[in-house]
Parts: structure tokens; sequence; C-alpha cells
């Protein structure tokens, strides 16, 4: 890939921008819950802060640590003039005009500065004179150039203060907190010297229409209450040195600025509003900050109803440092909300971000050594390395990442993909497509990676590609160990059922040989030209190793000219992809190949598929059709409008999901375009499909809850559960999931829950959506906290009538807050076996486990010690009779019963109540 402004521009070419709001001359303000301009237009926020630049943070550099920590490795090892040259280099270089011309023509409308102080006034430790403040002409004049620069672009300034004095936060790396010195909490100097920042910043930029904002405290984490148990203020139920440090920053603007918005955050890195008092001044915003956890209506409605309670806007002041697919999902969340949100950050050493500073080899020598491994540098080597990278800052070395773009300003807003690349199809040409050059959309549109996002609440929680390299997706990229053609990357850790998308304008029609470059164990993948297949499915070698690279070609793909879309699916994991060669084209003389046959559940209509177009089909067409052994009527054979690739055949009787098919051809009435006839063939199965290829789940049998055809609300995660795989959660109450089944015998089904919850428990209903739309309750069943979301159970719920054949499933929660991995249906009888539990109550006594194997435990409830147990089957024949101890608060019971469902019958005091057993 092309780095800096030639791919940027080329990229911006295909952008769909949004319409981003014109400045007005006038200030924003705040009226109610909304940001409005002078002319009472709504303004909604879309930046990107500017971390690294004038803060230098530990993760973005690989070091760790804060930024004087940082600052003393770089003086050990080249000292203090050539540090100083560094950082003078650095701060010229990071951010420039070009930078935020990028940024508006990509489609942002606003940038945050995160501001350290040490540019805009010495350390209290180092102030000439113990307890004046003094100036320093730095910072206000790279804040002046920034402002001129978003000026240029009419877009929006929020100057943020990232390092306030002495630091604001036990988090050290992103205040450069020094622990050996006096925090911002800790010195009434500190917070002097943070009031008269703010008051000199207003003073200076209260005319400045082009800034939007003053957010006058970045991230403060800080126990008061209890700081040796609570270092960063979340379990603060008061936090008032904050909130009174921010009421005379306030105080202090307004003395000489009466117009700009002022931002808050809360404690607990800006999430920890406990304790915030009535608002001090008409024209505040409330900032929160969103890193790693669900994109769901749950995850934001606490700060949604700080909103509407407080009649206040609210602003997203801090996300990112995820994938592509969480970027695309929380801007969707943030904007259907009606709030703003700015990004974190442009640019660092990472991928995730727009541009990417590159890592030279000098400075990764300087990082083996800090780290312990590697030898000391030399002071020149260091310095030259150090030098090297405050070039590399420089937009036009960065690595551009349009998809990461992509992501946040056109996905949010529309399911179309588009090219990542050209990539054009030449006549007798070497056509390559790298595999990594897939077209740019969302996942399940331009591609589909099963692991797409990190929804952990931890930085390092979930790895979404794998190999971290080249794009921001879920598809996982890696170096390439290719010795042949390469791009320099390559896709592995492949699934089954993954795919990607290209788009491709071929400029001559015809038949093209299709060569897949892999290595690994081998797989199957089939190939789609504008959603019709294209070849028969193609079997990879097994290369021996996956830098062990084999070609494997496939002849006759037809092309059309023009712009067609083409789909690699995995169907057969186990293998790393490095390209696609389509080469051609040539005229085929040989017949039509059928390579997919089709046909759609209770309709009338089969679709052949073949590798060669068609000129015409005669009348006389000569397909004959079986189905059930008997011969039914094909009323009509065309050439499909949408591929003429493809034969739609009309039966004249519908076709349903279980029926046996079988499809003839003996003829000449159907000639492809070359002019070659179909060949016959004889008795091709056609099998028929559900709408949208959905392939039933089997009942009786086990159903996992990541395997839905519809999702409402749930977010899929990896489990711990046995046996691996995913389950669902982020559960809110109403949340749904469908399935569809093929139920193989009509009757009473047992119905069991893989659940897990921490703290709350929860309830769930099994319904059948009817044909009007609504659900039908089948089963139901509530459980308690399992102490942990990884700690799983299985739960019984109550017996369900289902009929045989298709249908939808649809479980809900009737709760909040637990995660389900599967449920499970066994069939029990054609016949209610009892009607036990609609005669009794439930008795008060716990079963474990439960289903057994055959030994469980029966544990009674406070009070309740029946007289008698029996122990009867699912038809309501009594197989054993028990007698328990007097006294006794459990017993374990070893009978020797077949596999089954049994009902556990009490006595006690002549009164009968029930529990249900399952045998495995």
């Amino acid at each position: 890939m092309k780095n800096g402004l030639t791919t940027g521009l080329a990229f911006i070419a295909c952008l769909i921008l949004l319409p981003i709001n014109s400045i007005a001359q006038g200030f924003l303000k705040t009226d109610g819950q909304k940001i409005v301009d002078e002319n009472n237009n709504e303004i909604i926020w879309r930046g990107i802060g500017l971390g690294g630049w004038m803060l230098q943070e530990g993760y973005m550099l690989g070091t760790g640590g804060p930024q004087h920590e940082i600052e003393e490795k770089i003086t050990a090892l080249i000292g203090a003039e050539r540090t100083e040259t560094f950082y003078n280099a650095w701060l010229a270089n990071h951010v420039r005009k070009v930078d935020i011309d990028s940024m508006a023509s990509w489609g942002y409308n606003m940038v945050r500065l995160p501001m350290h102080y040490k540019l805009f006034t010495p350390p209290i430790e180092d102030e000439p004179v113990e307890g004046e403040i003094t100036w320093i002409d730095k910072g206000f004049e790279m804040t002046d150039a920034l402002l001129e620069w978003c000026k240029a672009n009419d877009i929006y300034l929020i100057l943020d203060l990232h390092a306030a004095p002495g630091g604001q936060g036990e988090n050290a790396d992103i205040s450069d907190y020094d622990k050996d010195k006096p925090s911002l909490w800790e010195s009434e100097a500190n917070k002097e010297k943070m009031v008269a920042l703010w008051r000199k910043l207003a003073e200076r930029y209260k005319d400045e229409t082009h800034i939007a904002a003053y957010d006058i405290i970045n991230e403060p984490n800080w126990g008061f209450q209890n700081h040796a148990s609570d270092l960063n203020g979340c379990a603060e139920s008061a936090n008032t040195p904050l909130w009174n440090l921010q009421k005379e920053v306030t105080a202090a603007i307004r003395e000489v600025d009466q117009n700009h918005i002022i931002v808050i955050e809360g404690n607990c890195w800006g999430n920890n509003y406990n304790g915030l008092p009535s608002l001090w001044d008409d024209n505040i915003v409330i900032s929160y900050h969103k890193y790693w956890n669900p994109n769901t209506q749950g995850a934001i409605q606490g700060m949604l109803d700080m909103r509407s309670s407080r009649n206040v806007p609210i602003w997203l002041g801090e996300t990112g440092e995820n994938s592509n697919t969480w970027f695309t999902n929380a801007i969707n969340l943030f904007e259907t909300n009606s709030f703003g949100w700015s990004w974190w950050p442009l640019k660092k050493l990472g991928g995730n971000n727009p541009l990417q500073i590159k890592r030279n080899d000098g400075y990764q020598a300087i990082l083996d050594y800090w780290h312990g491994n590697g030898a000391k540098p030399s002071a020149d080597e260091a310095y030259d390395a150090l030098m090297q990278m405050t070039e590399d800052l420089k937009l036009e070395n960065n690595v551009y990442h349009p998809d990461v773009v992509d992501a946040k300003i056109r996905q949010p807003h529309t399911d179309e993909i588009i090219p990542f690349k050209q990539h054009t199809v030449v006549p007798n040409e070497d056509n390559v497509i790298f595999a990594v050059d897939y077209d740019l959309g969302k996942n399940q549109f331009a591609y589909f990676d099963i692991v797409s996002s990190n929804t952990t609440g931890d930085a390092g929680g979930a790895a979404w590609n794998t190999g971290g390299q080249y794009r921001n997706d879920g598809v996982d990229i890696q170096a390439s160990t290719d010795e042949g053609v390469t791009n320099g990357y390559t896709i592995g850790w492949t699934e089954d059922t993954e795919w990607l998308k290209y788009t491709v304008q071929v400029e001559e029609e015809g038949n093209y040989d299709l060569t897949l470059r892999t290595a690994g164990g081998g797989g199957q993948v089939n190939v789609s030209i504008n959603d019709v297949k294209a070849a028969a499915t193609i079997e990879l070698p097994n290369t021996g190793g996956y830098n062990n690279w084999q070609s494997t070609t496939v002849e006759d793909v037809y092309l059309k000219a023009g712009k067609n879309v083409m789909q690699v699916y995995i169907d057969k994991a186990g293998f790393n992809i490095n390209y696609m060669q389509l080469n051609g084209p040539t005229q085929s003389n040989s017949a039509p190949v059928l390579i997919d046959k089709k046909g759609t559940n209770e309709k009338k209509k089969i679709e052949l598929v073949f590798n060669q177009p068609f000129e015409t089909i005669h009348s006389d067409h000569g397909f004959s059709l079986t189905v059930n052994g008997e011969a039914v009527s094909i009323t009509s054979a065309v050439i499909s409008e949408v591929s003429d690739r493809t034969i739609e055949l009309e039966a004249d009787t519908e076709l349903r999901y279980n029926d046996e098919i079988f499809l003839s051809y003996n003829g000449t009435g159907v000639v492809s375009k070359n002019g070659v006839p179909l060949a016959a063939f004889d008795n091709e199965e056609i099998k028929i499909v559900l709408e949208g290829g959905v392939i039933p789940h089997m009942v009786p049998g086990r159903i996992e809850a990541e395997d839905f055809i519809n999702n409402s609300g749930f977010e899929v995660e990896q489990t711990q559960d046995a046996g691996g795989g995913s389950n669902v959660g982020h559960t809110d109450n109403g949340d749904y999931l469908d399935f569809m089944v093929d139920v193989q015998q009509a009757g009473y089904y047992d119905v069991s829950f893989r659940v897990s919850s921490e703290s709350n428990g929860g309830s769930l209903a099994l319904r059948k959506v009817l044909a009007s739309g609504s659900a039908q309750l089948l089963s139901q069943v509530q459980f308690g906290a399992t102490g942990a979301w990884q700690n799983w159970v299985t739960e019984q719920g109550a017996l369900a009538y289902l009929e045989k054949g298709l249908q939808t499933l649809r479980l809900q929660a009737t709760a909040s807050l637990f995660n389900i991995n599967w449920f499970e249906l066994e069939f029990v009888s054609e016949t209610e076996p009892t009607s036990i539990e609609k005669q009794l109550e439930e008795a008060p006594v716990n079963l474990y486990p439960n289903p057994t194997e055959g030994k469980f435990t029966i544990e009674f409830a406070a009070g309740f010690r029946p007289s008698t147990i029996f122990i009867q089957s699912q038809n309501g024949q009594k197989q054993k009779q028990i007698t328990p101890q007097k006294g006794i608060e459990k017993m374990e019971v070893n009978e020797p019963l077949s596999s089954g469902l049994y009902i556990l019958i009490f006595e006690d005091a002549n009164k009968l109540t029930y529990k249900k057993l399952l045998i495995n």
C-alpha cells in the first residue's frame, strides 16, 4: 500500500462524505440537551484527539511509562542538548497544517488538543520565584498555529488539559504524573497554577469562534475518600475536590470569557459522576469516555439518563483503540442518540488509527535495550534513530489507513461497499489481486470474520486482527512469507464460513483462469461472481506448512465486462492465502458445467448455475423432474435476468425443505453463448434451501446461542465454558435471538439452558414465532447468580410442546445481565407424559446435578421434610419409593435409573409437591 498523501487523496475521491456543519460567525452554546450554533442549528462534533503531540504517552511509543520517564531515558542515551533538539523536532513535525487539512478532507469537523501544562508554564518546583506563576510562549504559539489551521479548514478546536500541573491521576502515563512530587490534588500551588492557566487561555482565546469548548481536565482518576484502596477514584461517592476545582476553574474562565462552552469530566477516567452538584454554569457539556465495552443502548443509558435528568448535553470526549467494526457500531450508537464524539488518537506507532508512525530499526534497537532484550546503542546510533522518528512523524511519511477513516466517516451511515484498491483485469496480463486488499465496508457486507472487535472491558482482552498488520478489520493479516509475488502481507488464521469481497473492473468479457496462492493444511473455497457461484468447490492442497506456498488454478471462470464483485468464501479453513490471479480471456469450447443447484422452500422455482453463460433455451428444453418419486411437470425454463449463467425452472407444485427431488436433462434445447449444447445428465439431486441460505438446526439437539438467524441486542464473545467457541451476553431485558429449526417429531420436549451470571441471575423464555409475527410461549426458566460471567450452569425449563417441521424459535431474555452458551431440546413423549406440574406446586428442594448420570443430591429447604419421596417415569409409572431420614438437610440418591425424564413427588402432611429430574 502507498503511504501518505497520495493514497489519502485517492481515497478521498471515493468517500461518500457526510455534510459537515459550516462554522458560522458566532460561538457554540448549549440549548437544553443540544449543542447549537448562533442560528440554533444542532452541532454534532466528529473529531480526533491529537494524542502524543504535546504529551507523550508510553504505550504510543512502545516504551510504557509517563513522559518525564521517557525523557529521562532519552537523556541518558544521547545527552541533554540532543534531547532538546529531539523534542523540538517532535513538536514541530508531529502535527502540521497538512494533518488538519487531511482531517477536514476526510470528513472530521473538530480537533481535540491534549495540552501538557509544561509547554505553557513551568512546574511549581521550577518557578523562579516560589508561589509566582510565569508563562512559556511555546505552548501558546503552538496552539495559535493549530487554531489558524482549523480556521483555514473551517473546523472546530477544543482545548483539553490532558496533563494538569502535578498530574491529576494515579494512571501516570496519561497525565505525566510524577509520584515523587505532589500531585494536583496534594498541592494548592498546583491547583492555583491550573486555575491561572485556564484563565490565561480564556483571556487569549475569548473572541475565537472556531474554539468550540474548554475541556478543563482530562480523565481525573484519584481516590479522595480512601486513596489507598481506591487509587483511581472509581468507588468515590462524592468527588467533592474534583467538583470544587472545576467550579473554581469555571469561575476564573468566566472572569474573562463569557462565550465558550465548558466541558467537565468525572472521576475514574471521566466516568464517575457521583456527587455531581447542581451545574454551576449555564453553558456546560458533560463528557465521558468509553473503551472496550459493548456498543449497546444499555452501555450508554446511564449517560443518557444524566442528559435528560440534568437537561444538559453529553459528549463522548474520548474513545477508540479498537477495531473498525467497533468504531462503526459505536458511532452509529452515538449519532442515533444525538451526541458527538472524539476519537483517540490521530497517529501513533500502532495501526488502529488513521495515521501510523513507522518504527525504524534503530528505534526498535532502543526499545530492545530499554526492555532488557538488547545491547545499549551508542549515543550517535540512538540520536540518529530518534531523529529519524521525528521525520517519520510527518504525514507524508506516515502509513495512511483508509479503512479506519472509512469505518468512522462513511460506514456508520451506509451498508454499501467500495473498493479498497482499484483491481482492473486487463486481457493477457497477470492480474494479481492480493487477498488483503478486499473491499471497504462493514463486517458481513465487505467481509465476514468471526472475531471483529474487543468488548471485554480490557485493552488486551481480544485481538480482532490476530496478526495485527495492514488493516484494522477483523480479518487476520500477517507479514508475508511467500517468496514469489507479494505486497508484504497475507491472510492467516482462517476459519470456516469467513469470506471476503473484491470489486473488480474487467476490460474484456470471457473465460479466465483463476489461481489461488495458498499455504497450510489444505481447505475448501467457493468463489462467487456477482453473488452467483463461479466454479465448483475449489480443493486447496496440503502444502506441508504455513510457509510452503502453492498455486491452485481453476479454468473457465466467466467474467462479464465492467464491474464484477468477487466473493471468496471459506468452506473449510486451515490455510493462509496470499493472492488470487485472473488470466485470460479465452473462449471455451467445452460444454457448460453444472456447478450449483437449489430450490427454495415453499416455492416452485429451481435455480441451476453453470460456469458458462447461455444464449438461448428452446421451448422443448429437455429437463425432467421427480419429487418424492413422482414425476412433476416443468412449466417453464428460462435464462435468469440476474445472471445469464443461471437457468430458472418452474415446477407445477411447491417444493418443500424435506422433499426428495431429482432433476435430469436429455435434450438439445439449451445452448451456451459459445454455441456449445448442454450435455445430458441424470438424477441430479436438488436440495431445497431456506431464505437467506439458512440451514436449520435439527431438533432434538443442542443449539449454540451464537448460531442465530436474527439477533436483537445480544453481543457475541468467546466463552470459557467446556467445548470453547462463543457465547452471547451483555444482555438487556427484551433482547432476543431467533433460530430456524427442523423438528423431526411432534411431541413434548425437555428444555435445558446453559447460562451464567456474575451477580444478578436471570430469566429466559423460549417462544415460537408465528406467521403473524407474534410469539407463542413454549418454555421458561429462572436462575440465580453463578458467581462469575464464565461460571456456567445448566438450568431446566418447563416442558415444551413442538409441532413437526420447520419453524422459528425465539430465545428471549426476560431479565438483564447474564450470558447464554446454548439451549437443548430433548424428546420426551408424543403425548404429555404427566400433568403433575399443572396439578401440584413445585417442591421447595434443590436437585443437583441435574441433568445427572444417575447419582444426585436432594437439598431440602428450611422447614420442609417430606415423609415419602416417589420417583415416577415420564409415563406416570412409579419407579422407586424413598423414605428420608428425619431431620436431615440433604440426602444423596444413587438409583439405577435408565435415561429419561423423571418426576419426583414429595409427600408431606398429606400434601404433594413435585420436582423434575433428567437422567442422561
